[in-house]
């Protein structure tokens, strides 16, 4: 176990720890590894891992939904494949492995064997056996099942069998395999979460660096998980102290930054100012959807728009999307360089009265309600906007 434990984190080091363990028990191969909501959901997904055989294939949906995963397998896909589609049904472990996992109840779990002795060799005369198990060099087998009430996804259904071995499992491998099943399922799960975290990181990191504005994603706790290159390169410029300190973390950051995070958790858009021309846009995790991220990611994303270089180019996209007027665009623009209404109106010599109501024209045709709705959705729209809009 302590192998297995240090290898949750490693894919390929866990499929090996894996297999040292079904040898440690006396087996010769893993059968196969689910995290699932219940028996019913394991016997109704059966076809779909013998077509998805490659257990980072179920990272795409993360456990906490309640969506099954293959976290490791040892038999061939269509072995798998026909155990589901036809012999489960003739299986008498099968139904012994269920009835134990029912009594075991929340928490607990089940081991069930193939039967020593006598009784196994009759077992070895039946077309259950010779049918499947023999042409699969599938011999005394050991089911698992165990029930894991704090999380959804967290039922545990395992086996490992030998390969054409008569002899069968001992009685103490069979109580070490029960004993250890709590244990087992806790590294599966764990195993299963660090390669949906990774995964989900990365994907997110290889959309963030397709976009020429920088942007920053971190986690529900405030840690940085990825910058990517515009953002690096933003920091490493004289004047961006605040981005600099920003990438140590929110908790490290300013009051202001920590209202926005709060603010960008709730889903809520918003802004602030960073010294050296930069603007922090929050951007809520559900908008990376239509960036290409097809998946939940947990946690918050922020947009950093330069002032000087994005401004002209937001505005020109907002005139577009929303065909505003060109004392509309003139507004828009001020406000992403970082000018009040006050200083707008001041510059122009015109009435704050006046520019009070072309603010509320673009509020309006942009469906927004407050001055940092506003910026927030024009920064939507430069990280969906085609490469023409965006600085090279």
């Amino acid at each position: 176990m302590t192998d297995l434990l240090g290898a949750v984190a490693d894919e390929e080091r866990w499929d090996q720890a894996l297999h040292r363990y079904a040898v440690s028990l006396g087996a010769d191969q893993v059968g196969w590894f689910v995290l699932g909501s219940g028996p019913e959901q394991l016997a109704q997904w059966g076809p779909r891992f013998a077509q998805h055989p490659d257990p980072r294939y179920w990272l795409r949906s993360p456990s906490a939904d309640g969506a099954p995963a293959l976290v490791g397998r040892g038999v061939t896909a269509e072995a798998t494949l026909r155990y589901a589609e036809h012999y489960r049904a003739q299986d008498p472990l099968w139904d012994a492995a269920m009835a134990g996992y029912a009594l075991a109840g929340p928490g607990g779990s089940a081991v069930v064997t193939d039967a020593n002795g006598p009784a196994a060799q009759r077992f070895r005369a039946t077309a259950f056996y010779n049918d499947f198990l023999r042409p699969h060099d599938i011999g005394t087998r050991m089911f698992g099942g165990g029930q894991n009430t704090r999380h959804p996804g967290g039922h545990l259904f395992a086996s490992v069998y030998r390969l054409r071995d008569d002899e069968g499992f001992t009685a103490d491998q069979v109580r070490r395999f029960h004993a250890e099943f709590g244990a087992l399922q806790h590294t599966a799960f764990l195993h299963r979460e660090m390669l949906a975290l990774r995964t989900r990181t990365q994907g997110l990191e290889a959309l963030m660096e397709r976009l020429s504005m920088g942007m920053l994603f971190f986690d529900t706790g405030g840690r940085l998980l990825h910058a990517n290159a515009r953002a690096r390169l933003l920091a490493a410029l004289p004047g961006h102290g605040g981005l600099r300190k920003l990438l140590a973390g929110v908790p490290r950051a300013d009051a202001a930054l920590g209202a926005l995070f709060a603010q960008s958790l709730a889903g809520e858009s918003g802004c602030a100012e960073l010294p050296g021309g930069l603007l922090l846009v929050s951007l809520a995790v559900g908008d990376l959807a239509a960036l290409g991220l097809g998946h939940g990611a947990p946690g918050v994303a922020w947009v950093l728009m330069e002032r000087a270089l994005d401004a002209a180019a937001a505005a020109a996209l907002a005139r577009q999307a929303w065909r505003l007027s060109p004392a509309e665009t003139a507004l828009l623009l001020a406000l992403l360089r970082g000018q009040t209404p006050q200083d707008f109106a001041d510059a122009r010599g015109v009435r704050i009265r006046t520019v009070r109501a072309q603010m509320s024209a673009l509020l309006l045709k942009t469906g927004t309600q407050r001055q940092q709705d506003l910026v927030a959705l024009v920064a939507r729209l430069m990280l969906l906007a085609p490469g023409d809009f965006q600085k090279e």
